[in-house]
């Protein structure tokens, strides 16, 4: 962004952009090895795990193109709109939480290398998972009260995803320390914490960091401009997605994470005599996105955040491009429950000018074209304006439920994100009103 800015946002800003998530182990990688966990309820050559009676699985099949992981209709407790945009006020938490992290880390760094024996080292390494426990912890009663008020209608979903905010930088924040901490662990002769603790320490921080998030926060900054949110919510899950990009990329980005379909006290079913199975793990993603492996270009399984590997906690990060994707940083990302053999965890980027879509619902009149492409509830959705007469683009203002969303530029598309609900598209340009709805979010792409 052009203009002056305060050295604290610059040095915050470019913490989080230093805490990407690494790259993810390639399947011609070898498996870690180590002593196997007790006889599960269920092993990755069975098909599939045994389902829960109340409980049907998470990822909900697509017609070609990528499935993706979806909260039940019967689960929504609520499903908003929310808008993020330049927030002193946020931007101002985003620094205060940035800057604590960046203490702990440092403080962690100190008390380890200014310990000067083995017994004071191990010292310290106790009182830092201790203290990194404990933050962990508070972080998911935050994000737990923050999703209760929301779902209670105490907050609004602009107050709620800069909430997500904070919390995706503090996450950030604790996933560099639980890295450190394990490189410090790594050096030791006979360490008092095995990478395992540290591993599932960082297993309780995956729902909360995402991409939609990371957009949220640029927005606060003022880094890029507003971003619209579609908020999905559960009493226990949060489904995020916004459309960002220039006129000529355009993409679609969305989280999901459904804690319900994790079991971190389970028996994980990838665990064997001889390690992990990782090319099992990745079977069962190929199971529940067929689709997607079918037409998978790279692929990888079991690194994506990093040491120590999440799968030493049960947890298996599957990473695939595919033909609709974006190709940049893995299109499709889903993290599989070792216990359940379920997706509980998954970050899509999709490309607009290759997402199918429905044929469009049309509304000729007023000298306009006005065309609706639907892909499903909290998908992408395309509204395109024509003149009637010649067929040229029209920029239009695009307004969903009596809400604007923007216009519609020189090429007369706009790609927004659908309402679980019906809606009404309406445009309008040059005194002229077109309308088209409403219209029910296709469940069948």
């Amino acid at each position: 962004m052009d203009g002056p800015r305060t050295t604290a946002l610059a040095v915050a800003f470019a913490l989080l952009l230093g805490l990407s998530p690494v790259a993810a182990l390639p399947l011609g990688a070898s498996p870690a090895t180590g002593p196997p966990r007790d006889a599960g309820s269920w092993s990755s050559t069975d098909a599939l795990p045994p389902a829960a009676d109340t409980v049907p699985p998470p990822v909900t099949g697509a017609r070609n193109t990528t499935s993706y992981l979806a909260i039940e209709a019967g689960d929504v407790a609520r499903a908003r709109f929310g808008t993020a945009t330049i927030d002193v006020g946020g931007a101002a938490a985003l620094d205060a939480a940035a800057l604590e992290g960046r203490h702990s880390y440092l403080s962690l760094v100190e008390s380890f290398t200014g310990a000067g024996t083995a017994a004071e080292r191990e010292v310290a390494v106790e009182l830092a998972v201790a203290r990194l426990d404990r933050r962990v912890a508070a972080l998911e009663r935050r994000e737990r009260t923050a999703l209760a008020e929301f779902n209670a209608g105490d907050v609004t979903p602009r107050t709620y995803l800069r909430e997500l905010a904070v919390i995706d930088t503090r996450a950030d924040e604790l996933s560099r320390s639980l890295t450190q901490l394990y490189e410090f662990v790594d050096s030791m002769r006979d360490p008092p914490v095995t990478p395992t603790r540290i591993a599932e320490l960082k297993a309780r921080l995956v729902g909360f960091r995402g991409p939609v998030r990371e957009r949220v926060t640029g927005a606060m900054r003022g880094e890029t401009g507003p971003v619209r949110v579609f908020v999905e919510t559960s009493e226990t899950a949060v489904v995020l997605a916004t459309v960002t990009g220039s006129e000529f990329n355009r993409q679609y980005v969305r989280e999901a994470y459904l804690p319900s379909a994790r079991d971190p006290d389970g028996t994980d079913g990838f665990r064997t005599d001889r390690g992990y199975d990782l090319e099992g793990a990745r079977q069962r993603a190929s199971e529940l996105y067929p689709w997607t492996f079918e037409n998978a270009g790279p692929t990888s399984t079991g690194l994506r955040t990093g040491e120590p590997y999440l799968y030493r906690a049960g947890v298996y990060s599957v990473t695939v491009d595919h033909p609709h994707g974006t190709a940049t940083q893995g299109d499709l990302v889903t993290y599989v429950d070792g216990a359940t053999g379920e997706v509980f965890r998954e970050v899509q980027f999709k490309d607009l000018s290759e997402i199918p879509t429905r044929e469009p619902r049309v509304n000729r009149s007023g000298g306009l074209y006005l065309g609706v492409n639907r892909t499903h509830a909290g998908g992408p959705v395309s509204v395109r304006v024509l003149s009637n007469d010649t067929g040229e683009p029209v920029d239009a203002t695009v307004s969903i439920d009596g809400e604007p969303v923007g216009t519609t530029g020189s090429d007369g598309r706009l790609w927004t994100v659908a309402p679980r609900e019906a809606f009404t598209v309406t445009v309008r340009t040059g005194g002229r009103n077109v309308t088209v709805g409403p219209l029910l979010p296709s469940g069948d792409l």
